[in-house]
């Protein structure tokens, strides 16, 4: 990973995690759990798995709507 702030990564995320609160009675649902990811600007990318491991959410996480723009 990354040490310090690098303006040519347009994404950097160390650790993420995601988890969904308990409803009607089930757990807890894990959906993103140590993911890790440094992508350069311009850099063309894909996310692939199968169903349920969490692609949507680290999507939405990464999302421009849950950003801050300073």
């Amino acid at each position: 990973m990354l040490t310090e702030p690098d303006p040519n990564y347009a994404i950097v995320c160390d650790d993420l995690k995601k988890v969904y609160p308990a409803v009607d009675g089930n757990p807890p649902k894990l959906a993103v759990f140590g993911l890790s990811l440094a992508l350069p600007r311009g850099e063309c990318f894909g996310m692939l798995g199968p169903n349920g491991v969490g692609k949507t959410s680290f999507i939405k996480m990464v999302s421009i709507k849950n950003c801050s723009l300073n």
